[in-house]
């Protein structure tokens, strides 16, 4: 068992700042990007005993395992009405985007993940 005191702020997982509005200090406790995106139970097991549910995992550490996953599995089939064309480009509606479960850091214009932190690469 790990006798150091526990960084709320730092990703269990990676050691990096984990970005929550949630773990920190500040007064406000607004809306956070970990609200917004799918954190899955295969991911949460990935932490150590003695950090789950005080640290949250980074938004760079769940998106690195949405990618790996969807790099595993075909994306969502899609439907009519996913999509429209604008100026001869493809943009993807904000029900595809839900349906696909993550942020791609792309900055789609119909992104339900805004405000989420973008993934520089």
């Amino acid at each position: 068992m790990n006798c150091e005191p526990v960084n709320h702020g730092q990703c269990p997982l990676c050691h990096q700042p984990n970005g929550c509005q949630l773990c920190t200090a500040s007064a406000y406790k607004g809306s956070c990007w970990c609200a917004k995106v799918e954190i899955p139970e295969t991911l949460l097991a990935q932490v150590p005993a003695d950090l789950r549910n005080k640290a949250c995992i980074c938004h760079e550490c769940v998106m690195k395992f949405h990618r790996g996953k969807a790099n595993n599995v075909a994306a969502p089939k899609i439907l009519p009405g996913d999509f429209y064309f604008d100026a001869g480009r493809m943009v993807f509606t904000a029900d595809y985007h839900l349906r696909r479960s993550y942020c791609c850091a792309n900055g789609c214009r119909h992104c339900p993940y805004t405000g989420a932190i973008r993934i520089i690469s």
